[in-house]
């Protein structure tokens, strides 16, 4: 068991070492340019992140600074709230347990619950 083990961590070494000399090798550009395009590309992200976050606290700030809502809209959600709250009081009127006529008697022995029953 022990052999076993060594021979899967000498295995992973090998195989790292052989991924990062085959990205020296095959690397499209130097050193020096490949961190240079990488600074720039995090200064541009950085730069649209920075205005991202600036013009979501003027929109925030201007949310705050609404005025309040109009006669009309606050109007129109009562309107609406009542137009709600009756639709969910009458589905509970809709049907109860006693007005439901049901054939069935709850008695499972009838023969016309067997497979095979032909009415």
């Amino acid at each position: 068991m022990q052999d076993t083990k060594g021979k899967v961590i000498l295995s992973l070494l090998v195989g790292a070492t052989a991924g990062a000399v085959a990205g020296l090798l095959l690397a499209p550009e130097t050193g020096d340019a490949t961190r240079a395009s990488l600074k720039k590309s995090a200064s541009k992200w950085g730069d649209e992140l920075s205005k991202l976050l600036k013009q979501g606290k003027l929109g925030l700030s201007a949310l705050k600074e609404e005025e309040p809502a109009s006669d009309q809209l606050r109007t129109d959600r009562t309107a609406a709230d009542s137009l709600l709250n009756s639709l969910s009081d009458s589905a509970y009127e809709v049907s109860t347990s006693s007005d439901a006529d049901s054939d069935y008697d709850g008695v499972g022995g009838d023969s016309r619950h067997y497979p095979g029953y032909k009415s």
